[in-house]
């Protein structure tokens, strides 16, 4: 073997390991940003959005409504990451809670996005209708998402449901 020939391919097998290195440390990375933005969820739903909710709820139940929280995980699977979220129904008083599926109440869910790390507010305004406004109401990057902000599109819900 000539001495061009082992340097110029040792050069070339330096450039290979080179770049499969970066794709290696890129998907570290990805992977690491996933996972910080799985836990901030968790940890934005537990200490901000439930504590909002379920003082919204003790109100609620107070003046004889109802509602329910619920949470779903994120779980990764063969297609990538599924998403997590947090969402209330509220059941309003003088509804038939046992006829009616919970999906068709007004409803109020924060869920996350991981392929642009944001949260997606989404809210259904039907009160036990076959239809009604729903849709999106905004994504959010975690650190924009505060009490007030969970407040404010939980009142946003509640008057729909009284404007309804």
């Amino acid at each position: 073997m000539s001495h061009d020939l082992s340097v110029e391919l040792g050069r070339l097998l330096d450039q290979f390991d080179e770049n499969r290195r970066a794709v290696e440390q890129r998907k570290r990375q990805v992977k690491a940003d996933e996972d910080a933005f799985r836990e901030g969820f968790a940890r934005l739903r537990a200490s901000v959005i439930r504590p909002v909710f379920e003082a919204a709820g003790a109100i609620l139940k107070a003046r004889q409504h109802d509602f329910s929280v619920t949470e779903d995980e994120a779980v990764e699977g063969g297609s990538g990451a599924g998403e997590a979220a947090i969402c209330i129904r509220v059941m309003p008083a003088g509804t038939a809670s046992t006829s009616l599926t919970g999906a068709r109440f007004p409803s109020l869910c924060f869920v996350t996005r991981h392929y642009n790390k944001t949260v997606c507010v989404l809210a259904s305004n039907a009160v036990p209708m076959p239809s009604g406004p729903a849709g999106s109401r905004g994504d959010y990057r975690l650190a924009q998402i505060d009490a007030e902000l969970v407040q404010a599109e939980l009142l946003k819900l509640i008057a729909g449901i009284v404007n309804t």
